[in-house]
C-alpha cells in the first residue's frame, strides 16, 4: 500500500507521475459529477488512397446496440474507457506546455492507438487518417473543434 501511495507525488498542478499512466484505465473517471459541460467526442476520417478524398467526419465510437450477446460480451467498455480518456485528454490540452509539441503526450499517443484500432476494423491493411477531438449538439455532430491532427499513413513501406 506505501508503494501505491508513493506513486502519487502530490505537485501545483495535479498529481504527476509516469508509472500512474499505466494503471489510469483502471481506474474511473469521477468528473460526471463535476458541472454540466459541453459533450466533447473523437471523431475520425479515413481513406486508402493519398487521390482519394476524405469523407465526412464519423465519431470514433458510438454507443452499442442492444444485442443478445451484449449479455456476454460488453462492447460499452471501450466506449466508457474512451470518453474516460477524453477527459484526460482535455485536461492534459489546458496544462500543456507550450514549448514542446503536444504530439509528444502520452495522452495524444493513446488517441492516435485508440483511432488506429477503431479504423483497422474498416481498413486492414493501409489508410491515411485524421482524428479530432469536437464538441458537440444534442444530435452528436460536430459543432466546435478542440484539436484536430495532422495527416497520418498507417501500413505504408517507406
Amino acid at each position: 500500500m506505501i508503494i501505491v501511495f508513493s506513486l502519487f507525488k502530490k505537485t501545483s498542478q495535479g498529481i504527476d507521475n509516469q508509472y500512474l499512466n499505466l494503471i489510469k484505465p483502471l481506474i474511473p473517471s469521477w468528473k460526471f459529477y463535476d458541472d454540466f459541460e459541453e459533450t466533447r467526442l473523437l471523431f475520425y476520417r479515413a481513406k486508402t488512397t493519398s487521390e482519394e478524398t476524405f469523407n465526412e467526419w464519423a465519431p470514433l465510437y458510438q454507443n452499442p446496440k442492444a444485442t443478445f450477446s451484449s449479455l456476454f460480451v460488453n462492447q460499452g467498455n471501450l466506449m466508457l474507457a474512451a470518453q474516460s480518456h477524453i477527459q484526460q485528454l482535455l485536461h492534459d490540452i489546458e496544462v500543456h506546455d507550450e514549448t514542446k509539441p503536444f504530439e509528444d503526450t502520452l495522452s495524444y499517443k493513446i488517441t492516435q492507438n485508440l483511432v488506429i484500432y477503431a479504423i483497422r476494423k474498416k481498413y486492414p491493411k493501409s489508410f491515411y487518417y485524421q482524428f479530432k477531438l469536437a464538441s458537440v449538439d444534442e444530435k452528436a455532430h460536430p459543432r466546435e473543434d478542440i484539436i484536430i491532427s495532422p495527416l497520418y499513413q498507417e501500413g505504408f513501406d517507406d
